[in-house]
């Protein structure tokens, strides 16, 4: 019995779209302050809490029992 044939593919790390330097995430991330992160999860968990009291007035309103 003989092994699989193994298949060779071009190395690509040296290509044009590899050169060039990626810009890191942390350069480009911009600074908010405390207060409007706590707004943002104000706001998010508020949000949440309106659709769970919707989703339970929505089944009691369609109980016919």
């Amino acid at each position: 019995m003989q092994a699989a044939k193994k298949f060779d593919r071009p190395h690509t790390v040296d290509s044009p779209a590899y050169s060039a330097p990626k810009p890191s995430v942390a350069e480009n991330k911009p600074e908010y302050p405390p207060r409007d992160i706590r707004i943002g999860k104000m706001i998010f968990y508020l949000t949440v809490a309106a659709a769970i009291w919707f989703f339970y007035w929505f089944n009691g309103i369609q109980c016919p029992c």
